[in-house]
């Protein structure tokens, strides 16, 4: 038990370094982006996808209460471990079910609340998972317990990594599932078993039930493998790969055929507007900026411990050679990290928005990547007089370096400027709340500001067409809390200064005063 200790401290020393940070940017998480309140909703409202139901219309001129609002969110009453709910939402969303049915099995277990942390526990779990499953892929590709704790340590202390957990979304899964695919792969590299193949089915199974964009990097890798057996004359094996790799592939169309109904939609997360991306090369040089500066700001420390082993690797070319002929060196450790940076190119391309969550589930690749070069490292240098004590004190500062990153900036998604407005309404809460917004689009921006309408005990929802309607609600009250919804690409597009101008002109509300904007609506104070 001692010796297991002895050599599994630096594993340790990554998983605890990684739990104290990701819990102490948890705790100071204070809202939500847009996708992750659906999350909540599309989990665990009863056959109701979103806030307005699926008739356009339902919510004009309608009071919505307090407990109308966190049924949407949270479990109530039977409604837990409802699967078929989830699925029949998810079929009129545009994402597979898999993270969602276990988002409501979560939820279920915390039954009648609405709480960051029942996401942030949930996402905890499944990034612990990627960091070890990291490790494992380091390991059984040939790298050694301290290349593996590195690995796992530059991955689960970088911005983009607790970017990835902080973020209650599908995409830690995917990260995880990307991660499980990889070792199976390098799995099979090593030692083919024909159970290796089932599981490598289940997984890419898996994987496209979380979320279609697991198709690029699970192709170009089993494409790289494909490539390997043939160089390597492994007939056998893919005799066994291929069948097994499309039944899991294609078993998607049998668990969820809906995904062709969002394949060829004419929406925005769609195949269409993957062509049309793909057709606009226009776009391109600005994606690649926003998509390869999301990886170097993302991954700072593993990218400075590559330059470092590249360093060294390039003072010790004899030695490097010397381990290439000997045969103490194996580049299969490509067939898992080149699919990634040609994954990262075609995502960049092809997302429906230029944001990094797209890319978030090859971050692990990119940080293998750093693990072939310490490996290479490792290898040329072979043993030496107190190597160990270097290695290890290679590692406390590549965990060092890791962790400064960490602290340097943020992660996103954290939100801390919420807490703000949560609290300049808490001071109006017995106010009367109004949502200025068009019916059909009106539970997008409802959907964003959820967590601040919940402070009110009502919330009226109207459009701008007329004011009589909101005025009535109002009724006698001096002042009133205003939500106007303002985007004009997502939903409304009202002008939110010429509907307070008019306001001020037809009615006693002559004066307003901007409260906060979340993107989507703008929010205002009212009063006489």
């Amino acid at each position: 038990m001692k010796q297991a200790a002895r050599r599994g401290w630096a594993l340790m020393l990554a998983l605890v370094m990684v739990t104290g940070v990701c819990f102490l940017f948890a705790g100071r998480k204070q809202g939500m982006f847009i996708d992750e309140i659906y999350t909540y909703g599309l989990s665990n409202s009863s056959y109701r996808p979103f806030l307005s139901g699926l008739q356009y219309g339902e919510i004009e001129n309608r009071v919505f209460t307090r407990e109308e609002l966190l049924d949407y969110v949270s479990v109530t009453g039977d409604e837990g471990f409802d699967f078929g709910s989830v699925y029949y939402n998810q079929v009129h969303d545009v994402h597979p079910p898999l993270y969602y049915w276990l988002f409501n099995i979560a939820s279920t277990f915390a039954k009648g609340s609405f709480s960051l942390w029942t996401g942030l526990i949930l996402d905890y779990l499944f990034y612990l998972g990627c960091v070890l499953m990291l490790y494992a892929l380091v390991r059984r590709l040939g790298g050694s317990q301290l290349n593996g704790a590195a690995a796992a340590v530059l991955y689960g202390l970088s911005l983009i990594g607790l970017s990835t957990m902080l973020m209650i979304r599908m995409y830690v899964l995917l990260t995880l599932l990307t991660l499980v695919l990889a070792y199976f792969i390098a799995d099979l590299m090593r030692s083919f078993r024909k159970r290796t193949c089932v599981f490598v089915a289940l997984t890419l199974l898996a994987g496209l039930m979380t979320q279609y964009y697991f198709v690029f990097y699970a192709f170009f890798l089993c494409a790289a493998y494909v490539l390997w057996a043939l160089a390597k004359k492994e007939y056998r094996a893919l005799a066994w790969f291929v069948p097994c790799a499309l039944i899991g592939a294609l078993s998607l169309l049998l668990l969820f055929p809906a995904a062709l109904d969002h394949l060829f939609s004419g929406k925005l997360v769609s195949g269409e507007s993957a062509v049309d991306n793909l057709k606009n090369l226009s776009q391109y040089p600005a994606r690649f900026k926003v998509f390869f500066g999301a990886v170097r700001h993302g991954l700072k420390a593993a990218i400075l411990a590559a330059l470092a082993a590249a360093a060294g690797l390039a003072l010790s070319c004899k030695k490097q050679r010397a381990a290439v002929k000997e045969g103490r060196v194996r580049f299969d450790w490509l067939v898992i990290i080149v699919p990634a940076f040609v994954t990262l190119v075609l995502v960049a391309v092809i997302s429906p928005v230029d944001e990094e969550r797209y890319i978030y589930n090859i971050m692990p690749i990119f940080v293998l990547a750093v693990s072939f070069l310490l490996y290479l490292l490792e290898e040329s240098w072979g043993d030496f007089a107190r190597s160990g004590q270097v290695k290890a004190l290679v590692f406390l500062a590549v965990a060092a370096l890791a962790l400064w990153t960490a602290r340097s900036a943020p992660p996103a998604y954290l939100y801390p400027e919420h807490a703000e407005y949560n609290a300049a309404l808490a001071a109006h809460r017995d106010d009367p709340c109004v949502v200025l917004a068009e019916p059909e689009y009106a539970f997008i921006p409802m959907t964003e500001d959820l967590m601040q309408l919940l402070v009110f005990p009502e919330v009226y929802v109207t459009d701008e067409n007329s004011l009589t309607p909101m005025l009535d609600y109002i009724g006698d009250a001096d002042e009133a809390v205003l939500f106007i919804d303002v985007s004009k690409f997502w939903s409304s597009g009202y002008d939110a200064e010429e509907i307070i101008r008019r306001l001020a002109d037809e009615t006693d509300f002559d004066r307003a005063e901007e409260l906060f904007s979340l993107g989507l609506s703008t929010t205002y104070l009212i009063s006489k």
